[in-house]
């Protein structure tokens, strides 16, 4: 006799599954900023927007350096975010959670619609059960996976799975709009509304979204094999793809071919190749696979850092197998294109997902959010083999028990994780216990345990300097933990090892100038105007040092925040005015979309009384191609060189009187 329960809507369960996701997430809600939150989030002053005006939203917008479009949907999230509820982190991490939720539910959907289209043109005779409870599984799943963490508690990854929630909307039309195709009604406007719309919110959300027309052109493989339903070729579809994917990717590749350092060039300031990456990237991949299928507490982490590189083929002799186990499984979902269509859909699906950020750009080697979405495609393949699987007697209670286990196992996996982010301090102990050979995790927590110091637990200090050493012997000729350890012995009175500077300043001459580095420059110039006894003339030697970089000159965005930096510098602390004005003028003329470049030096034009030539950069702003709206500040500056006209005026007055 069949189970009834068996046929009934899987609605209910979903939903148990969502509340379930809520509640193993509850404990990282407390946790605070972490990483790149500080630059791109807490540090960024143009998200503090006092009203809603169309002026302040964009230029809160495109306040982020990410990437080529600066991610302005992701941004003005995060503006909204902190005008409506404040800064603290709490409610951007309710927000981040509610948009994890929405993209799992966006799967549940769009698992329902692949199978419903699977059905429908490949596998009529599908059971009613695969086709209403595979969906509850594989989302469900996906949703509780203790890899997909990142996005939601990580606050600045909210642009990663913003820009998954809207490819996933975009799927779902595509989705929509080709099964109506076979039915024989209209579904382009569906689907171009899901590549324009929802495409151009992604791509605005983060780059990975440009991935969408490639996951419609997975699901058109593998499902409906470009035909309608009679077997004859879909010309509209097919003239779709040439213009979403064929023609994009003929572009692109013409691009590459005649722009070579587009590539080459994001290698600048990394510590491997283009072949070293590659090669390293078939390992990472792998390592991928494995924490989708069974994570492990200790292996996953905010940093991984410590993966070796890969230098040749057998060197690790890892490469090698790695390699060959991703060209077997490529291999594979083609060769089951006819076979297990939604198995191959689930492979070439995880493949697509790590296209962008996972071969030749140079980015850096490993991050567990990259997988956010690419790690449905193998739950997906995974599910429907076990559902597949030949068993008899105890088949309907394996079917059951093994998604009911898993479902637990990650439960409670992600919980942990959750638990151990609940607490900034917990969670750069855990991070740098499960990675001791991570130089970002050893950092972190050394860089906790000096703050901890410092506010009054002297207890701590002798672990803080610990780890900072340690750090500073694990990192590839970055200067953040000898900064951090100078800087703290600073803060606390003490002497400072003339060795320390010595590295510090062999790092800054031989290894290349990273985001960390102006950092660390940034701290010194703070302690320098605190007048914390950092020496002036070691700061100079410093933004020498940093500006003779070659690695400096190749980037105009790099060189023109270390010209902002030396010039505060020039004028806080040195008290020298000219050489100020003249490394912000550098600063503007390599970064004159930047408006903050613009507003440091006609600031310092007004305050020493250089009005006129104040009025002329004014205009000058008022007219540059800036990413941010101007006339708010541009009326701010305006309404302060009057200011200052009128107190030039008042003095003036004052003096003739004087002088009678």
């Amino acid at each position: 006799m069949s189970n009834p329960s068996i046929h009934r809507s899987p609605g209910w369960l979903f939903a148990a599954i969502c509340l379930l996701t809520i509640v193993i997430y509850v404990p990282g809600l407390s946790g605070d900023y972490m990483f790149d939150d500080m630059s791109n989030l807490l540090h960024n002053p143009q998200l503090n927007i006092e009203s809603l005006d169309m002026e302040s939203l964009q230029g809160a917008a495109f306040s982020s350096n990410s990437g080529k479009l600066r991610r302005p949907v992701s941004m003005l999230s995060f503006t909204l975010n902190r005008y409506f509820f404040g800064i603290a982190p709490y409610s951007h991490k309710v927000v981040n959670l509610i948009i994890h939720l929405l993209t799992g539910i966006g799967l549940y959907f769009l698992s329902r619609l692949i199978m419903r289209g699977y059905r429908q043109y490949r596998h009529p005779e599908l059971p009613d059960t695969a086709l209403k409870w595979l969906p509850v599984v594989v989302a469900g799943l996906w949703l509780v996976h203790p890899l997909n963490l990142t996005p939601a508690l990580y606050i600045v990854q909210r642009m990663t799975s913003l820009a998954a929630l809207f490819t996933v909307l975009g799927l779902c039309l595509y989705m929509a709009g080709r099964i109506r195709l076979l039915d024989g009604r209209s579904g382009l406007p569906l689907i171009l509304t899901g590549l324009i719309l929802f495409g151009g919110l992604a791509v605005f959300s983060k780059e990975s979204g440009a991935l969408l027309p490639l996951y419609m052109l997975v699901l058109e493989l593998t499902l409906f094999r470009f035909r309608d339903k009679q077997g004859k070729p879909e010309i509209p579809v097919i003239s779709f793809f040439a213009i979403a994917v064929a023609i994009p990717a003929g572009l692109v590749l013409l691009y590459l071919a005649s722009n070579p350092g587009f590539i080459t060039g994001s290698y600048t300031y990394r510590n491997f190749n283009l072949e070293e990456r590659l090669l390293t990237e078939g390992r990472v991949l792998v390592f991928y696979l494995k924490s989708i299928l069974i994570p492990s507490i200790s292996e996953l982490g905010l940093f991984h850092d410590d993966i070796a590189i890969s230098h040749g083929l057998f060197d690790p002799p890892a490469t090698f197998y790695s390699l060959l186990a991703l060209g077997g499984m490529l291999l594979g979902a083609l060769l089951l294109l006819g076979r297990q269509p939604l198995v191959s859909l689930g492979i070439l699906w995880f493949f697509t997902g790590h296209l962008m950020e996972s071969t030749i750009i140079g980015l850096e080697l490993v991050h567990e959010h990259r997988n956010y979405l690419a790690d449905y495609g193998i739950i997906l393949a995974v599910a429907i083999l076990a559902a597949q699987a030949p068993l008899r007697r105890l088949g309907p209670v394996i079917r059951i028990a093994t998604p009911a286990v898993f479902l637990m196992l990650y439960s409670y996996t992600t919980w942990v994780r959750a638990t151990q982010w609940s607490d900034v301090v917990s969670q750069a102990v855990y991070e740098a216990r499960h990675h001791p050979q991570s130089y970002r995790a050893v950092f972190a927590a050394g860089r906790i345990y000096a703050n901890l110091t410092l506010s009054g637990a002297p207890e701590f200090e002798n672990e803080a300097r610990e780890l900072l050493v340690r750090a500073g012997d694990l990192s590839k000729g970055e200067i953040l933990s000898h900064s951090a350890l100078i800087l703290f012995s600073y803060e606390l009175n003490q002497p400072i090892d003339p060795d320390w500077y010595d590295e510090l300043f062999y790092r800054l001459s031989n290894y290349p100038v990273v985001p960390a580095t102006l950092i660390s420059l940034r701290a010194f110039v703070k302690c320098a105007e605190k007048d914390c006894g950092v020496p002036a003339e070691t700061l100079e030697t410093m933004f020498n040092l940093t500006m003779s970089n070659e690695t400096t000159r190749l980037s105009n965005k790099r060189l023109s925040e270390t010209e902002a930096l030396y010039g505060a510098f020039a004028i806080n602390t040195q008290k020298d005015i000219i050489k100020g004005h003249r490394l912000f003028t550098q600063a503007v003329a390599h970064s004159p979309r930047d408006t903050h470049y613009w507003q440091n030096l006609i600031n310092l034009l007004i305050a020493a009384g250089d009005l006129d030539e104040a009025q002329d950069k004014l205009e000058l702003f008022r007219s540059a191609n800036t990413y941010a709206g101007n006339e708010g500040i541009y009326q701010t500056l305006q309404n302060s060189i009057k200011d200052k006209h009128l107190q030039q005026t008042t003095s003036a007055k004052f003096d003739s009187t004087t002088d009678k």
